[in-house]
């Protein structure tokens, strides 16, 4: 059976990790907000290319929605 100190270091690492994921997080997204300003870009528009979406199909979308 594993050690209780081993299993409790674990289980501290791992929610330690989490609070640091979530802190990049939105840390990330704050500074993606900021230059999204600078470069005058739409903070849509940033949000969709930093969540996944390809620069094609944002511009085939906003294409669409001034046709």
């Amino acid at each position: 059976m594993a050690n209780a100190d081993v299993v409790a270091f674990n289980i501290a690492a791992f929610v330690a990790t989490l609070f640091l994921l979530e802190a990049g997080a939105d840390k990330f997204i704050e500074h993606t907000a900021i230059v999204a300003r600078r470069i005058s870009v739409s903070q849509a528009v940033i949000g969709l290319l930093t969540a996944g979406a390809e620069w094609e199909e944002v511009s085939l979308n906003l294409s669409l929605i001034q046709a």
